[in-house]
């Protein structure tokens, strides 16, 4: 038999790579008892079962009862035109090994029929090494090269993304990967909106790699960056997800930072002043740096010196307009 090393790619979920790992470990202990059968039955299932994961990510997730040979298909498609670093482009003849690749994994499902575990026969079937041997090479040529390209679309997936940012691990230059594989100047200006949303809330969550990799770079060069994502920034800095104010003194700093490098001051301000006006105020859930009310809107006044005089009363009168229900009292003078 082939080698199974199968590398799957960590950027999975855990209950994909868990699941795949399972059928990597089903096809190898089959292999160790030499039991044929079962190992062009477990070929065929982990091909399956790389193919659901392949949709899955891909927003594509067969029903149960979809037929084999077409599940494999529509995952080779998914990701073969997919580009990405050490990935070849346009490249013919990689296109068509791959197919070839993929033709061979199709036709395990009716090997499994013929000669494999999986169904109750009145007879044993005739398999010989070679039905299992060719099923085993079938099934790890494909999946090397369909879980290879996989990772290039993980990292500019810009929902995973999101989904990421709400609560997964961060390390450094994460962040930084993404974002240029995300390819900011693509998007949507809702997807680069919602995205700029996420790391603003990341960043009241006192992550300090989200800060500095997806904040800071925009308050030295906003113009590297679409006016929604920066837009949805300061959305995420001052808001939850519930739409209510919670937010923290050095994220009112950053949204000032913010706000007076983008050229839509006035827009940004004429959109955000309402918000903060009328929205409800919960404090961050944890942190050293956790203000009540009273803390922020004293931030926010103090911050408002660095707003152009034209400008500034919008953002001081919004945050005024909530304090009597807090007793703030501040000197506007």
């Amino acid at each position: 038999m082939v080698s199974l090393k199968i590398d799957i790619p960590p950027e999975l979920d855990s209950k994909h790579v868990d699941a795949i790992s399972e059928h990597v470990g089903r096809l190898e202990a089959a292999s160790v008892r030499a039991d044929l059968s079962d190992i062009v039955g477990c070929a065929k299932e982990l091909a399956e079962s790389i193919a659901r994961v392949v949709l899955g990510v891909r927003g594509r997730t067969p029903s149960d009862k979809a037929d084999y040979r077409s599940i494999v298909t529509q995952a080779s498609r998914a990701v073969e035109r997919q580009p990405g670093e050490g990935l070849a482009g346009s490249d013919e003849a990689v296109r068509k090994m791959a197919q070839s690749a993929k033709g061979l994994v199709s036709e395990l499902g009716q090997l499994r029929n013929a000669v494999g575990t999986g169904h109750g026969r009145a007879t044993l079937p005739s398999v010989v090494e070679e039905h299992a041997r060719v099923a085993t090479d079938a099934v790890v040529v494909w999946a090397r090269w369909i879980l290879g390209r996989l990772p290039s679309y993980l990292l500019s997936d810009v929902h995973a993304l999101i989904g990421h940012l709400d609560g997964g691990m961060l390390h450094k230059g994460y962040l930084t990967a993404r974002l240029e594989a995300v390819d900011l100047s693509t998007l949507e200006a809702d997807e680069a909106r919602a995205l700029g949303v996420a790391v603003g809330r990341r960043t009241v969550g006192e992550t300090f790699l989200a800060r500095i990799e997806g904040v800071d770079p925009v308050v030295l060069h906003p113009g590297r960056f679409p006016a929604a994502y920066r837009a949805g920034l300061v959305r995420g800095l001052l808001f939850n997800d519930q739409g209510a104010l919670s937010t923290r003194v050095s994220a009112i700093h950053l949204v000032v930072d913010l706000l007076l490098v983008d050229d839509r001051l006035d827009d940004l301000l004429g959109e955000i002043a309402p918000l903060i006006e009328s929205s409800g105020w919960i404090a961050p859930p944890y942190g050293s740096d956790r203000p009540n009310l009273n803390q922020a809107t004293s931030t926010a006044m103090e911050a408002s010196s660095r707003f152009p005089a034209n400008v500034r009363s919008a953002w001081e009168e919004a945050w005024m307009r909530r304090a009597p229900e807090q007793r703030v009292r501040i000197d506007l003078d």
